[in-house]
């Protein structure tokens, strides 16, 4: 289906979804929205849930291929090459090392067959046994022109999203689940901002898993003056995008493994703003890395978990340079 439909009544165009309202399953033949940007809070796909609760599609199946996801991710200048040398790779593949798989009631000629005769999966080019799916131009340029819905959280137009109030529901949420079994003060202290002398109050707050950072005085003195390597999640409380990702962050703080310090800083006020000019952020979301207290590079992501943030992490634990082609780009 296209990404929207055009109602009759007013002419306006609604998103596929709703407009079919509800349906048993749906089949993506350009994207897997399983790994999709916006993750729930048991790690799972916001929009996969939303399927399930919105239009009862209990079944989503994405015949996403890796040939296409290379393609996606390398572009058309590198990642056709990597794609075929990928699928020539499959057909060396001996069968008999290969694992039977038993298909599912009904598989057959309402699926698979479908899928063969509108030419989503197909057999390879050469003589080898082997049925593999590669990649072609119209899917990638069907994926890269499909738009995205105007919320900000970079899902394709007609699919499911979720709604204002229940960002701020699960932003609560997320900052309740952080506070439970931790000390929670608070204390009022003189900060200069701006040339003013200004009375602030701040939560002292034993995050085991992010840590608050307030100000530019704060940069300083938790990671800064410590020599820290860490990764600073900057954020803003009117960003929405920062608000669905925001749980995914804690939830990678708390189950990474290593000698990694997770924090999080609000761009907003002057003292916000201040803190984001010292960190070299021209927009949020952003992931600022430090390695031993200075500055590493930044990366700009509206997704989590990122490929690229996750690369930029690892090269900075490595002690590599930073890679200037990860600040900004596609996961």
């Amino acid at each position: 289906m296209k990404p929207s439909v055009t109602n009759d009544n007013d002419d306006d165009e609604i998103g596929f979804a709703n407009a079919i309202g509800e349906f048993d399953a749906l089949i993506d033949i350009i994207a897997n929205e399983r790994k999709g940007n916006i993750v729930t809070e048991d790690g799972g796909s916001s929009v996969i849930q939303l399927l399930q609760s919105k239009h009862q599609c209990s079944k989503y199946i994405s015949t996403l291929s890796k040939s296409q996801n290379i393609v996606k991710k390398n572009g058309l200048i590198f990642g056709p090459g990597k794609a075929n040398a990928h699928v020539k790779s499959l057909e060396t593949i001996n069968p008999q090392k290969c694992i039977p798989l038993v298909p599912s009631p009904g598989f057959g000629k309402s699926t698979l067959q479908v899928l063969l005769d509108n030419k989503i999966i197909f057999p390879s080019k050469s003589n080898k046994a082997t049925v593999t799916r590669g990649w072609s131009m119209q899917d990638f340029w069907e994926e890269t022109s499909w738009p995205r819905d105007s919320n900000g959280s970079g899902v394709r137009f007609g699919m499911p999203v979720i709604e204002e109030e229940d960002l701020d529901a699960l932003f609560q949420k997320e900052r309740l689940l952080i506070q439970q079994g931790t000390r929670i003060g608070a204390r009022r202290e003189e900060v200069e901002e701006e040339g003013r002398t200004a009375v602030q109050v701040k939560i002292e707050q034993e995050n085991p898993y992010v840590r608050e950072i307030f100000g530019v005085q704060g940069l300083a003195d938790e990671v800064i003056t410590q020599r820290k390597n860490c990764v600073v999640f900057v954020a803003m409380r009117s960003c929405r995008t920062c608000k669905a990702i925001n749980p995914i962050y804690t939830r990678i703080a708390r189950e990474y493994d290593g000698d990694l310090m997770f924090a999080k800083a609000d761009a907003s006020g002057s003292a916000g703003k201040a803190l984001g000019r010292q960190l070299g952020v021209a927009a949020v979301p952003s992931f600022v890395l430090f390695r031993k207290g200075i500055r590493y590079g930044v990366v700009s992501t509206s997704k989590l978990p990122s490929d690229r943030l996750e690369k930029a992490i690892s090269g900075m634990e490595s002690g590599k340079d930073f890679d200037t082609s990860l600040q900004e780009g596609d996961d």
